[in-house]
């Protein structure tokens, strides 16, 4: 009888380890989530993180997002995961293949992840992640469709169609597709399965040409299970106003042909204070009124970029929601509404 029960826990144990374990979206609403280093470094998330930025807005988080740079290598943050979980929200983890913060930077190239030259570590990641048990997002090289980041398309082939793979595909987005592909399968062989896996870009492409179009980077809806845009208004002196809807629909009606049935997201969104023709309050006032309205009903979770903004020239954007007592009491009177909510559930 010992035995019999022994050997039936073992199965029970085998099952739930190779069964993957995703974030759902809710039922109703949107999922309130966050970027947030106020006490934190953006790789390293401080335990009292998440606390933080719940209390100053008066509401929970879904999830906290944050960035696992291979600065140092190519390491699992352990740290952060475990800070974010205990504090009671899901670990979402922006991986990001660069050494420097130069656009250039070829150290991690895609082709190379392709060609599987970080196999090793990524292995290890996935493995020293397992370990955790901890249900966790990933969004592999985010905003790939922009032209700031070394993994962009633009810095990896571009629109040439000759130098990699399909001769009928650009090389640049195909690279990123593939690099990505990758990855998944090879967390999925160490059997890390408790990763729900984002895909992430902007909502307006630079270049805005055919060739950078959103599905071009798409790795496919067998391997991605959220969907999602980084959404910004002005950033720094010089930048015309735009309304957060004209900015947020462009990528949103992209994501909608994109895929039928996965849960969009507004993964980055925020606006700079103190610059001229922006008023930061009602800014935000109008996003979280947006993503309420019918025809983006596919929106199933909205995230702040809580943090300071350095740009190229050196000059800093306050793109953190507290910038003024303004800002941060229209967004808590818009984030209290009962349609953000901030209950989560996994397909356990």
């Amino acid at each position: 009888m010992k035995i019999t029960v022994i050997l039936l826990v073992s199965v029970f144990n085998i099952f739930c380890q190779s069964k993957e374990v995703k974030l759902l979206p809710p039922d109703e609403g949107i999922y309130h989530t966050a970027f947030s280093t106020i006490y934190s470094s953006s790789n390293n998330v401080a335990a009292n993180e998440v606390s933080y930025f719940e209390n100053l807005t008066g509401k929970k988080i879904v999830w906290l997002n944050f960035q696992s740079d291979w600065f140092d290598g190519i390491k699992f943050p352990a740290e952060s995961v475990k800070n974010i979980w205990q504090s009671g929200a899901i670990p979402s983890i922006r991986m990001l293949p660069w050494s420097t913060y130069d656009k250039n930077d070829k150290t991690y190239s895609l082709k190379k992840i392709v060609d599987g030259k970080f196999d090793k570590e990524l292995r290890k990641w996935a493995k020293d992640l397992k370990q955790t048990g901890i249900p966790v997002l990933i969004g592999f090289a985010g905003e790939p469709n922009g032209d700031w980041f070394p993994w962009s398309g633009i810095q990896n082939g571009g629109g040439n169609k000759t130098g990699y793979g399909d001769k009928d595909l650009a090389d640049g987005p195909e690279l990123y597709r593939d690099a990505y592909r990758h990855i998944i399968d090879l967390f999925k062989d160490e059997g890390a399965l408790k990763v729900t896996w984002i895909f992430h870009v902007n909502s307006v492409g630079a270049p805005d040409e055919e060739w950078n179009d959103i599905k071009n980077y798409y790795p496919g809806d067998n391997y991605i299970d959220w969907i999602g845009i980084s959404a910004y208004g002005a950033q720094r002196w010089g930048e015309s106003y735009q309304r957060f809807v004209d900015i947020m629909r462009p990528g949103y009606d992209q994501l909608l042909k994109l895929s039928d049935n996965k849960p969009i997201a507004i993964l980055e969104f925020g606006v700079a204070d103190y610059l001229p023709n922006v008023n930061k309050a009602l800014w935000i006032q109008s996003a979280l009124y947006t993503v309420q309205q019918p025809e983006f009903s596919r929106i199933k979770a909205i995230g702040w970029w809580h943090s300071t903004w350095i740009n190229h020239d050196g000059t800093m954007s306050a793109i953190q929601v507290d910038s003024s007592p303004e800002a941060l009491r229209f967004y808590k009177e818009a984030i209290a509404q009962p349609v953000f909510v901030t209950e989560f559930k996994l397909n356990k």
